[in-house]
């Protein structure tokens, strides 16, 4: 009889070469803090067009986890293969040049069992570090302050998500297309998940550190000028049934 696994946290790394170092320690540790409150924990490593620097960085964990190898070009098509490839009821993403606070995936797990279907967990904040000094506090779509309307202009939430695998599976993150100046997959996949009934809120006393440097799809994203797809959040209509059936937020 095989034994429930109860989050997949998965990595994804590209190009990041040494940067990836204190990453994977960052992994190991919330894995670690998570198996020991008793939970069954896998890691899953893709490595989504790897430079041999980056290869490096990652051949000495090949007992303790499952590594991919990709050539996807994306990142939310790598963590689409990660999610595909994982056995945990949730998943939870690390870029290979972030970190986790280590008790991320225990206080995740805590907040987004009680909703499994219907919530995706962020950390409480985002820290900047870097090309670029910042802190970013993410949001309660169920705050009764929380205007949807927002979203149209702006992204609430980060990728580094938590959440069921099933919830990733019915809506897979869309490829990029800059060279039609459209991006930032995490704010388009934000808007669908939203729209399809799904809150996003934080886990108390959470932290991701988040690296900025160039070359990084943000920047990228930036650099074009791109924007989101269409999604029922930008359509008026629906903006208006939201918070007319719900309240000020949904």
């Amino acid at each position: 009889m095989s034994t429930k696994v109860d989050i997949t946290a998965i990595m994804t790394a590209h190009t990041e070469g040494v940067l990836a170092g204190p990453s994977i320690i960052s992994f190991e540790q919330a894995i670690e803090t998570a198996r020991a409150e008793a939970l069954i924990v896998e890691g899953v490593i893709v490595l989504d067009r790897p430079d041999v620097a980056t290869l490096q960085q990652f051949t000495s964990l090949e007992a303790q986890y499952q590594i991919i190898v990709t050539d996807e070009g994306d990142p939310g098509l790598a963590r689409n293969a990660g999610v595909r490839a994982a056995q945990g009821n949730f998943v939870a993403f690390l870029d290979g040049d972030d970190l986790w606070s280590r008790n991320w995936l225990v206080e995740a797990h805590r907040v987004g069992v009680a909703s499994p279907d219907r919530l995706v967990v962020h950390p409480e904040i985002d820290v900047i570090f870097g090309e670029i000094r910042a802190m970013w506090w993410q949001v309660d779509s169920r705050n009764p302050d929380f205007d949807v309307d927002l979203l149209r202009f702006a992204n609430h939430w980060d990728a580094m998500s938590f959440g069921a695998r099933s919830i990733y599976l019915s809506h897979p993150f869309v490829e990029n297309d800059l060279e039609q100046g459209f991006g930032h997959e995490d704010w388009h996949w934000n808007c669908v998940t939203l729209a399809a009934g799904i809150d996003h809120c934080p886990a108390l006393g959470t932290a991701h550190f988040k690296r900025r440097r160039k070359g990084s799809q943000l920047s990228l994203c930036e650099a074009v000028d791109a924007v989101p797809w269409m999604t029922p959040v930008a359509s008026y209509d629906w903006l208006k049934t939201c918070k007319t059936d719900v309240g000020p937020a949904r």
